[in-house]
């Protein structure tokens, strides 16, 4: 009777951690998954769309004072900061002081400032225009157990070594050499895979992240940890059991 009971709840355990050995695990993809072919890296402009949320400074006389570095009016990167928000719309268009409604989606920011900069030359004189794009972000997962960080995107130049290590780098029970960036719409997403396990890895690092892209580097099953926290219990319970038997059998 013993040994039965002993067998019964050794298996019970045995198939209990089985089903929940990792069950955090994420965005899983079989063996035999098709990833997309990685990109080439190329020079290329961030480009406005809807929803992206951009700062503004207008100055006149071709920007005289921001280029002046002996003025007390220079610009600063806090001056870019505190400035006031404006949203790309869902047709594109941006709402802006003095000129109105004016269609930015589509263009790189080079393009949008000389698009701002002819349109307030109504107003003023030679307008030098400043914008930036101020909420672009990727989501990242580092390997941790419920841990993901959003990045900001601070320029249209960040790479994927840059936004992992602004998370926090790769985390002791993350997959160096297993790492997954998700890009496009979630309903057919692109996926990249990635190693970062040697020198030569380094080589594909370099690459261009572009906003609500998804970082996730696979967890290690820490099979060993999971496998006695869920055997636990149970032992616990087998030896009680034992221990009661042997104290009537006395």
């Amino acid at each position: 009777m013993l040994k039965q009971l002993s067998l019964f709840l050794l298996i019970m355990a045995l198939f209990s951690s089985c089903k929940l050995l990792n069950p955090s695990l994420m965005l899983h993809t079989p063996k035999d998954y098709k990833y997309d072919e990685t990109p080439k890296v190329v020079d290329r402009e961030a480009r406005l769309n809807p929803n992206d949320q951009i700062t503004m400074l207008v100055f006149t006389n071709d920007g005289f004072k921001l280029l002046d570095l002996t003025s007390e009016t220079r610009i600063n990167t806090n001056q870019m900061a505190n400035s006031t928000f404006y949203r790309v719309e869902f047709d594109s268009l941006v709402n802006l002081p003095i000129i109105g409604r004016v269609k930015l989606g589509g263009l790189t920011i080079r393009e949008a400032e000389a698009a701002l900069e002819e349109a307030y030359a109504t107003y003023y004189i030679q307008p030098f225009v400043l914008l930036k794009i101020t909420n672009r972000k990727v989501l990242v997962f580092n390997g941790v157990d419920g841990g993901a960080k959003i990045v900001p995107l601070p320029d249209e130049t960040t790479n994927l070594l840059r936004v992992i290590a602004q998370a926090g780098g790769i985390s002791r029970a993350g997959r160096a050499y297993d790492i997954k960036v998700i890009r496009g719409e979630y309903a057919t997403p692109k996926v990249y895979h990635f190693s970062l396990r040697t020198m030569e890895d380094l080589k594909k690092a370099d690459f261009i992240m572009e906003s609500n892209d998804v970082v996730y580097v696979t967890p290690s099953p820490q099979v060993a940890r999971k496998l006695m926290t869920e055997i636990g219990p149970y032992l616990s319970l087998l030896t009680t059991l034992l221990l009661v038997i042997n104290y009537f059998k006395k």
